[in-house]
């Protein structure tokens, strides 16, 4: 009964180098392989693949002649068995639903066609970096694929040809695709959408995705992009250093700003979910209606000028104006809110969004510290909040590093005033101020010393990893 469990979910690790084990110092895998090939060889040899529902191919895999083998034009022999069984592997693996290959060698030919024959929902694929030459594989559709995501895109780096796996998985409903930092950071505009999605551009093969997410995207923009997907289906929008914003040079905006100004109508659109605040953004947030999850994620470390915060950064019209937007257009159906740390709100801003935001369930803000206890009073009119975060304002002159200190001293005092204010009613769960995170608990009856009872809350400082699966925490971050 346990063994279809055990191998469920399957995760195999690769080092370039030889472990040795703590206790008695010999090394991983003595008298045989290393733990990753023989983790491999007895999917293969043993009657257990077909229990494994998530295979994980990840690390470093070590390539011998390297050098000998690209001057000749050849695949070394290690990465070409290395191909040969896992192949193996996806073919016994009758249960596969979900695969992930994380290491930093190619994926060959050979693992693509295994998987064009295999019932997969969801596929993981992380390109190398170096520029090696590796046979370009024509990858072939996957009839049941529904979620893909591509690793460290970089058109330099031998990358596969994906435009009719792009076109013939009818079933593809998420695409994520990281390119490699590379293209944005050299000013290097070598990605080409044409050739990805090129044949994506007939009415019948057109993309119906409901999820898309890209980060490091650096392309010139010509209108087209729109052609490749149906823009009535997507819900979930995710973009992460792409398309130009504040805090960008000057030097893309060749490239970034004709992108930035091609946006086709989302009428199905749910959850956006980006790190550049523009007027672009404010634009789309004017067109949509009914938007449910807006994540703004802002920079955490910054070395400004003088302790005052860049111009870009310290836009008080660009942040009024999303915030004109978000309660005029979306505050009727908006549950999560997460707004830049860099966005210092004011009294009237947090009073708008309490007044109009009247769904939210999560929240995340910047406020200066003489606005925390005055908090209390506004998620009064918020009875289905369960989680706000107070974020500290990055950019500190002498006079906020003083109260700062202050607050982060009496951190625990200010949930208590906040706790004492809201009184009986509803109150969230979570409470974080600048680092400090609290868990607020039902109302319980305390006895004073004068043997009065009253009602109150329990108040405990926990840690990070007990808000986790909350979302205005595990989306502030530059991950896709």
């Amino acid at each position: 009964m346990t063994l279809p469990q055990l191998y469920a979910n399957v995760t195999l690790r690769s080092y370039n180098s030889i472990r040795y084990c703590a206790e008695d110092g010999r090394p991983e895998g003595c008298g045989m392989a290393s733990p990753f090939v023989m983790g491999l060889n007895r999917l293969v040899l043993r009657n257990v693949a077909a229990y494994v529902q998530k295979l994980s191919l990840v690390g470093e895999w070590n390539e011998h002649d390297l050098e000998e083998c690209s001057r000749n034009g050849r695949v070394p022999d290690s990465s070409m068995m290395l191909n040969t069984l896992v192949s193996l592997v996806i073919e016994r693996s009758t249960a596969l639903h979900e695969f992930c290959w994380e290491l930093n060698t190619k994926m060959l030919p050979t693992v693509w066609q295994h998987l064009a024959h295999s019932q997969i929902k969801s596929l993981t694929v992380r390109f190398p970096t170096s520029r090696n030459p590796r046979p370009v594989t024509v990858v072939p559709p996957i009839p049941n694929l529904v979620s893909l995501k591509l690793l460290d895109v970089d058109p330099l780096c031998y990358v596969d040809d994906v435009s009719l796996l792009f076109a013939g998985s009818k079933k593809l409903r998420e695409l994520r695709i990281v390119w490699s930092p590379r293209m944005r950071e050299e000013k290097e505009p070598s990605i080409n959408l044409h050739t990805m999605f090129a044949r994506c551009r007939a009415p019948d093969q057109t993309l119906k995705l409901t999820t898309i997410a890209i980060k490091n995207l650096f392309t010139h923009g010509d209108g087209a992009c729109a052609d490749y997907y149906d823009p009535s289906c997507l819900e979930d929008l995710i973009v992460i250093n792409c398309t130009g914003g504040f805090g960008d040079p000057g030097a893309s905006a060749f490239v970034d700003n004709p992108f930035r100004k091609t946006s086709p109508p989302l009428p199905r659109l749910k959850s956006v979910r980006g790190d550049k605040p523009s007027k672009e953004n404010v634009r789309l947030l004017t067109h949509i209606r009914g938007l449910e999850k807006l994540y703004i994620i802002g920079v955490k470390k910054t070395s400004p000028r003088n302790g005052f915060p860049p111009r870009e950064l310290n836009a008080d019209s660009l942040r009024d104006q999303h915030i004109e937007v978000i309660t005029r257009n979306h505050g009727q159906t908006l549950r999560h809110l997460l707004l830049p740390c860099q966005w210092l709100l004011t009294f009237d801003h947090i009073q708008r969004i309490a007044q109009s935001c009247l769904n939210l369930e999560q929240l995340a803000f910047a406020a200066t510290p003489y606005h925390f206890t005055s908090i209390a009073g506004f998620l009064r009119s918020l009875p289905m909040l369960t989680a706000i975060r107070l974020l500290e304002y990055p950019y500190a002159n002498p006079l906020v590093e003083q109260i700062h200190e202050f607050e982060d001293f009496h951190a625990k005092r200010c949930v208590d005033m906040m706790v004492d204010e809201g009184g009986q009613t509803h109150m969230p769960r979570w409470i974080e101020i600048g680092d400090q995170l609290f868990e607020i608990s039902q109302v319980i009856e305390q006895q004073e010393d004068s043997e009065m009872v009253h009602p109150r809350r329990r108040i405990r400082e926990r840690d990070r990893e007990s808000v986790e699966d909350i979302d205005i925490w595990n989306l502030d971050s530059l991950e896709i």
